[in-house]
């Protein structure tokens, strides 16, 4: 009998097992939450209890010469692991883009496709806009799909906005964006961010920033993102819904990024919480250039950090709830010499077990970690 009790498999379950559960990657507790009911609610306890979901960095290359091939990495920060997705390339439309934290799109003269899910495993072809556009601001409000600016002012309103409905599918005109950004109403040179209202537009340079509302499809009066610090350029995300401002600082001969809370609704105030460690700020210089050419992407409590010209390294920062960062940096897992031959896009999506499951439903959808 003594031999028998001891040769039965030991159940593992409570407190114990959540606890296990909370050290296992993301992507294997898709396979664990299928082993019975019990590990099924122990996978959702652990991830709401113990150690949360942490929202991507997703990478995504695609070839410069045809067919254009497509490929895509993925940085889970909870389990601080590289995951490759394979799955089949995206169909080529023009060079691949995303304007801003999570919509991933191409725009062609005859063609307009977008991404809406956390892992872009889906795509949506329509009619382009009416005005065409070269390098434009692209963003998602709920139901809308703005595009805004990028027009050649030769032939069109180069400050032309223009909405597609993701109900109706159809296009509509808007408001063109404020005068003051005629001289940099394209991407390069502004910084966007979407709250679940509005879009919001900073010009990288001096900080002047608009909203723009989709309901009554209309610009704010401007207003200045103001720290009380000289910043040289600054870039905006939405983090929780809530804005925040990433802004690059020479203070006493340093280079220094720090990171605002936005606060307020009709006058607004910038709150530090947070300044990148001096390691990191090294770690993204670029040897060939004296200006520091930077970019964020933001989802819910994290913001990625890269440099748009030397994009071997990532920092990454938590936005702690008490007020502060966890900083911390990784190497880009696709950074290599004949990246030249390739387009980088980066993204970054809150992807919880339920993306997951969705995505590896699909038969051509495989996810291994690098």
């Amino acid at each position: 009998m003594a031999l028998t009790a001891a040769a039965e498999e030991v159940e593992i379950h409570g407190d114990v097992l959540e606890t296990i559960l909370s050290h296992v990657p993301l992507l294997d507790l898709v396979s664990a939450s299928r082993v019975s009911k019990w590990w099924f609610h122990a996978v959702s306890s652990s991830l709401h209890h113990r150690n949360p979901p942490k929202p991507w960095l997703i990478l995504h290359t695609q070839a410069t010469r045809f067919p254009h091939a497509t490929a895509a990495h993925a940085y889970d920060p909870r389990s601080h692991v590289w995951i490759k997705i394979s799955q089949p390339s995206i169909h080529y439309v023009s060079a691949l883009k995303s304007s801003h934290s999570n919509f991933l799109y191409m725009l062609s003269p005859s063609k307009f496709s977008f991404s809406l899910d956390p892992l872009n495993c889906n795509w949506s072809s329509v009619d382009p806009p009416l005005v065409w556009r070269t390098d434009p601001i692209v963003a998602r409000v709920g139901d809308s799909v703005i595009i805004a600016g990028g027009a050649c002012d030769f032939e069109d309103d180069p400050l032309a906005v223009e909405i597609y409905n993701l109900k109706t599918r159809a296009w509509c005109t808007a408001q063109s964006m404020p005068g003051n950004l005629k001289d940099s109403a394209a991407l390069p040179w502004l910084s966007i961010a979407t709250t679940a209202e509005k879009l919001v537009v900073a010009d990288k340079q001096s900080g002047v920033t608009y909203w723009f509302d989709p309901e009554t499809k209309s610009w704010s009066e401007p207003f200045v993102l103001d720290p009380g610090q000289s910043v040289s350029c600054y870039h905006i995300g939405c983090s929780n819904n809530s804005l925040i401002l990433v802004g690059v600082c020479r203070i006493e001969q340093a280079v220094r990024v720090k990171v605002w809370r936005v606060e307020g609704e009709d006058h607004f105030s910038c709150k530090e919480i947070g300044e990148m460690p001096q390691e990191f700020v090294g770690r993204l210089k670029s040897k060939s250039y004296e200006n520091f050419p930077i970019d964020i992407r933001v989802a819910g409590n994290m913001v990625y950090v890269y440099n748009t010209w030397k994009a071997e390294e990532v920092v990454g920062a938590e936005l702690m709830g008490g007020g502060g960062c966890r900083w911390w940096s990784m190497r880009n897992v696709v950074a290599r010499e004949e990246m030249m031959a390739e387009r980088l896009v980066f993204s970054c999506s809150e992807v919880g077990i339920e993306e997951l499951q969705r995505a590896m439903r699909m038969k051509n959808c495989r996810f291994e970690v690098s």
